[in-house]
């Protein structure tokens, strides 16, 4: 249940941004208004008071931050470059693939050809359509659709010519497969809810702890009370976006697999 209601919000970056920015900005009053309160009913001690914090619990809980942040971005980096390469190989399958359909028997050769450029276009729209499953169902149905077709001439021309150049059609074909399946595993696999659980209450700690030796201080500071809590949510949205290329600012490039449609496209010579 928390995964799923951390991931509905995590997917959209406006939606991260605005409420995390929310979040760390009444956590940082908050702290302001408790450390104004308590320099007021000691004010002796408001000074020893405000310097503990700075030097023990605010520094403690920003380097744990740190720490998180430093952590959670590889983890959506990694799965960003492990996305992009994801996208040249399955291109390049798929072109191999239409270029050894030539090898294929004369009355499957065309046929072949068909089904793998309306499977590309398929893959393609597959990218933009999986944030909505009412679009992506039907799309992976005829993905699933044309692998049983492609399979089943396969099938048939290793029978009927079963050359090292059939067979090296088959073992391409199964390459793409493999692929289509690889990148829908990489595409579900975002940074678990656990981490940017374990986050958000850091960095709400973190915007905590400031606003409170802020205001130990009797002094309302513009980097405790707003800036740092928006740099923070900042932060925060860039590792929601590059975990999430299908929306956002950072998208992950189709153009491998437009350049291959476009090559598929292209008259003969």
């Amino acid at each position: 249940m928390i995964e799923e209601f951390l991931y509905s919000i995590f997917i959209n970056q406006w939606a991260v941004l605005l409420i995390v920015s929310a979040l760390l900005l009444l956590c940082a009053e908050g702290g302001f208004r408790l450390g104004r309160a308590a320099s007021r009913r000691k004010p002796e001690a408001a000074e020893h008071h405000g310097g503990v914090i700075q030097g023990a619990v605010l520094g403690a809980v920003l380097g744990l931050l740190g720490l998180l942040l430093a952590f959670s971005f590889s983890m959506a980096v990694s799965r960003y470059e492990a996305r992009r390469s994801l996208v040249i190989e399955e291109a390049n399958s798929i072109g191999t693939t239409w270029l050894r359909a030539d090898f294929l028997p004369a009355q499957q050769r065309q046929e072949v050809k068909d089904l793998l450029q309306r499977y590309a276009r398929l893959r393609l729209d597959g990218f933009y359509a999986a944030s909505d499953p009412a679009a992506l169902g039907p799309l992976l149905k005829q993905v699933a659709e044309i692998h049983t077709s492609l399979w089943s001439y396969a099938a048939a021309a290793a029978a009927e010519l079963p050359t090292p150049a059939t067979v090296s059609f088959i073992t391409s074909l199964n390459e793409t497969i493999d692929l289509h399946t690889k990148r829908m595993a990489e595409g579900s696999n975002h940074i678990p809810g656990a981490v940017w659980l374990m986050l958000l209450i850091v960095a709400g700690a973190g915007a905590w702890s400031s606003g409170l030796n802020s205001g130990s201080f009797e002094g309302r500071s513009p980097f405790s009370q707003i800036v740092f809590p928006v740099l923070i949510a900042i932060v925060i949205t860039l590792n929601a976006d590059i975990d999430s290329p299908r929306e956002g600012f950072i998208g992950l490039s189709q153009k491998p697999m437009e350049e291959l449609l476009e090559s598929m496209q292209a008259p003969a010579p």
